[in-house]
């Protein structure tokens, strides 16, 4: 599936981007608006009758993709959407690094200790991943 230009939200030099659901957000900081980033809103707006994470941020600057999750408390169902964006966004944006963000409103430490999140880790690279309760913010 191909990312159209018009189906970003609008700013690609904004010093902050925030992805939030139901009370749960991922707060990106651009310093100083220097990276051209684009934001996606996928679930059920652009990625519609089937599975995937809710945003899609693109840091075009340096070619990195954060597919971000807000989820109640779920962190099995949270990497299936993770992976579900990254299938369906792989061809397009095969040059791009992936990162994941799952955002909780309860992390369950069971969960995270749960055979497919280990997996994912695994897979995708344990530094490349992070689970937090309510919010994340970070410096892209």
């Amino acid at each position: 599936m191909e990312l159209r230009k018009e189906e970003y939200s609008g700013d690609t030099h904004k010093k902050v981007y925030v992805s939030t659901e139901k009370g749960r957000k991922h707060i990106a900081n651009n310093p100083a608006g220097r990276y051209e980033v684009r934001q996606y809103r996928l679930d059920g707006n652009i990625v519609k009758n089937m599975m995937c994470c809710d945003y899609l941020l693109l840091n075009d600057s340096y070619m990195n993709a954060y597919y971000i999750e807000l989820k109640g408390s779920d962190i099995a169902h949270a990497v299936e959407q993770l992976e579900a964006g990254l299938r369906i966004f792989k061809e397009s944006l095969k040059n791009y690094t992936a990162f994941f963000r799952i955002v909780t409103s309860k992390t369950r430490t069971q969960e995270l200790k749960s055979t497919k999140f280990r997996r994912f880790q695994r897979t995708m690279g344990k530094e490349r991943i992070i689970v937090k309760t309510n919010e994340i913010e970070e410096t892209l």
